[in-house]
């Protein structure tokens, strides 16, 4: 076992019930819940259809700048004192996304649309409340981050489920552990496997790759039937 008087390190009460680290990490990510191949690329479909006619496309409200208003030839960055004004301006105001230039709205609780958008591909309610959900103690993760990058923020492909006691993985820095960066490369080496996000958004994005091994790991998980998937609720 860990030396947990040297190390001091969380992680390790979980580990330390594994034989080895790959042990640990293989039965993370076994108990991670992707999405159908399928249906991530029938809302992908959607998405990137109701982008071209011009409709807003959700992502996550940041203070960063990476908006801009259109005031007739000139481009705003708009100040918001909140994040609820931030909301209110989209739903009544065009803002659009620095990098991509599409319209966006800003997400009226930072999960509202991947709860939304889980609950209309599979049927399934999660983070809904105790008595309304139908999943409960699986924490809704983004792979990438890019929140406020409206070909990230909405998509399956970017989603995953983390059973809640190992939820705090994906949230921490890469350096904090070794199992961190593990994980997180292993959870987007499995994304890019499964899906090829890259392709699925017609080259519209680049998503940041992890290791080869990692890729080379996801290749063997998904080829022994190791990855879990979320199913329809019927």
């Amino acid at each position: 076992m860990s030396n947990l008087l040297n190390s001091l390190d969380g992680i390790n009460v979980l580990r330390d019930l594994f034989p080895n680290n790959d042990s640990f990490v293989q039965h993370v990510l076994c108990n991670i819940l992707f999405f159908d191949n399928g249906i991530v690329r029938h809302q992908a479909m959607q998405v990137q259809q109701r982008i071209e006619q011009g409709f807003a496309t959700p992502v996550r409200y940041t203070s960063n700048g990476h908006f801009y208003h259109q005031r007739e030839v000139k481009k705003v960055t708009p100040s918001f004192k909140s994040k609820q004004e931030a909301v209110k301006f989209t739903k009544d105001n065009p803002l659009f996304h620095k990098e991509t230039g599409i319209r966006i709205c800003f997400d009226k609780d930072g999960n509202y649309y991947p709860k939304q958008a889980i609950l209309q591909y599979t049927g399934h309610r999660v983070s809904w409340g105790k008595n309304i959900s139908t999943i409960t103690n699986y924490i809704i993760a983004h792979i990438w981050g890019e929140t406020d990058n409206p070909f990230y923020f909405g998509l399956l492909w970017n989603y995953c489920l983390i059973p809640a006691p190992y939820a705090f993985l994906t949230d921490k820095n890469d350096t904090t552990n070794v199992l961190i960066k593990r994980v997180k490369d292993l959870i987007k080496a499995v994304s890019i496997e499964l899906y090829n996000p890259n392709a699925l958004m017609n080259n519209k994005i680049s998503v940041e790759m992890p290791l080869k091994e990692a890729l080379t790991e996801a290749e063997h998980l998904i080829g022994e039937d190791k990855i879990r998937f979320l199913t329809t609720k019927k």
